[in-house]
């Protein structure tokens, strides 16, 4: 059985690491399931919808000095702007990642989600919802 350690997880912009990212978390493709049940039918009939690429999550330390990552990320959130397939990446090991597919897009959605504990350390966390493609596992 083939595993994967947390570990040596990050995600990227670029060739940049996004400073201090801990956890990330990937919701999955879903398609809509539409009923096409007609008069006189006696079961149910279910036909294929439209596709959804899901969402992106992911949380770490506050770095407020990390213009490559972190203040690049709240940039797009804040401009609207999105990332294209292979612009924002999500590494499982050193070499494997999961990214949007060819024209497909991540839109950031939240941004600047800061918490501080008197007792830790400063947190942040961002979602991104991708749109036109599903993620990949690259390469």
């Amino acid at each position: 059985m083939s595993v994967k350690i947390g570990k040596i997880a990050k995600v990227t912009i670029g060739v940049a690491t996004v400073a201090e990212i801990g956890t990330y978390s990937l919701s999955g493709f879903s398609r809509d399931v539409l009923e096409s049940t007609a008069f006189g039918d006696d079961i149910k009939e279910y036909t294929a919808g439209v596709a959804d690429g899901g969402e992106v999550t992911f949380a770490g330390h506050y770095d407020p000095t990390d213009a490559n990552g972190q203040l690049l990320v709240d940039s797009a959130c804040r401009n609207a702007s999105v990332f294209t397939g292979g612009d924002l990446k999500f590494y499982i090991d050193n070499t494997s990642y999961l990214t949007v597919d060819t024209g497909g897009n991540i839109l950031i959605t939240k941004c600047k989600a800061i918490a501080f504990d008197k007792a830790g350390i400063g947190t942040i966390d961002f979602t991104g919802k991708v749109s036109g493609r599903s993620m990949i596992v690259m390469p």
